[in-house]
């Protein structure tokens, strides 16, 4: 019996063992004081946009996952590329392997000793969406710089056929501008800008924004292509009441993912004669921001905040009135749907659509 007792006692200890080394949850006491780890609870997810791969990274015995100071950073196909600050949680619809490792600041930077190897696998039958990709222009009446971002953008639209949407949002710098809209000033801030002209795209925080030469633009567009793939298509309907000066938009975006989605929309005019510093004589203004309808740059939400249901389309109604001084037969309207890679932390451009003002769009497929 006694014989018995130590064989079962050695069996639950084996047992225990086994257990507490894969836990994720218990790894955090093997970690020393002063040292960072990066542990995951999967290391393998479908590449479908929802399936999601949740870290903890651990300062010493100091979990610091959600801390604004702890910022993931991993590697896939010899790209670098970086999670929101405080984000623990990831998704993609990119196929491929990912090396994560955690980067902290506390009282000096710290790098995670360890890394993690994380399999995206593809998932096969989904609808396959043409991608469009938002560039986002900051720029400005007084910015002498910035006619050649518009001319770059231009010339990366031509070698690019139907890929990049620009939206050209103005403020005031060294002087007034008229085409400035409350929005601008809100992404300057959370993008961290401090100048002008400032190219980004997708809504995605990079620091110091997108290269403003041509080849650095295509080069992160087709970046954002591979890293980031549409999981869901977009289609439009406008109408405008001209007598009341309303436009109202039908949103429309099929996914092929069971993902919560936000969505935006933005109302641009082209065509507007105004001065512009590093120009002579008056300048054409094309792709220019006059409405964002979302109350912030967040966007809004959509679906009731509830996962979409994949390939069931949900649309979304919207109304603005036209300002006095607009021309609505100038204008377009720019839908952009959003999704999250970070559990929800933050949303980026997925897909967008345009149309005119009063007219449709319908969803685009690959060929």
């Amino acid at each position: 019996m006694k014989n018995f007792r130590i064989y079962i006692f050695a069996l639950l200890a084996v047992i225990y063992g086994a257990v507490s080394c894969t836990d994720p949850g218990k790894q955090e006491e093997l970690v020393p004081e002063g040292v960072l780890k990066i542990f995951a609870d999967k290391t393998s997810i479908a590449a479908d946009g929802v399936d999601c791969v949740t870290f903890r990274v651990m300062f010493g015995s100091k979990d610091v996952s959600q801390e604004k100071t702890m910022k993931i950073v991993y590697t896939v196909a010899g790209k670098n590329a970086e999670m929101s600050a405080g984000a623990n949680t990831f998704s993609t619809a990119a196929p491929g392997e990912y090396v994560f490792k955690a980067t902290l600041y506390s009282g000096g930077n710290h790098t995670s000793e360890n890394e993690i190897k994380v399999t995206a696998a593809e998932v096969a039958g989904q609808k396959s969406y043409f991608q469009k990709v938002i560039g986002e222009q900051f720029t400005s009446v007084g910015c002498v710089n910035c006619p050649s971002l518009s001319l770059n953008i231009k010339e990366v639209q031509a070698q690019m056929p139907g890929v990049l949407i620009p939206l050209s949002f103005h403020m005031d710098y060294n002087m007034a501008d008229p085409m400035t809209i409350e929005a601008t000033g809100l992404f300057y801030k959370a993008y961290g800008m401090s100048g002008l002209p400032y190219f980004n795209i997708n809504m995605r925080k990079q620091e110091g924004g997108v290269s403003r030469e041509p080849a650095g633009m295509i080069s992160a567009i087709e970046d954002e292509l591979e890293m980031y793939p549409a999981t869901c298509g977009v289609a439009i309907e406008t109408s405008y009441d001209s007598a009341a000066g309303k436009v109202t938009v039908t949103s429309k975006i099929t996914s092929n993912v069971a993902a919560r989605h936000k969505y935006h929309i933005f109302l641009l005019e082209d065509g507007i004669s105004a001065t512009q510093s590093g120009a002579n004589g008056d300048y054409i203004h094309n792709n220019v921001v006059r409405k964002m309808f979302a109350p912030d740059i967040t966007g809004m939400n959509i679906n009731k905040k509830n996962p979409f249901t994949p390939g069931v389309e949900v649309t979304a109604v919207n109304s603005v009135e036209l300002e006095k001084g607009w021309n609505p037969d100038n204008m377009r309207v720019v839908v952009i749907a959003m999704t999250t890679a970070d559990g929800g932390v933050t949303f980026n451009c997925n897909n967008a659509n345009e149309c005119p003002l009063g007219g449709s769009a319908d969803y685009i497929l690959n060929k």
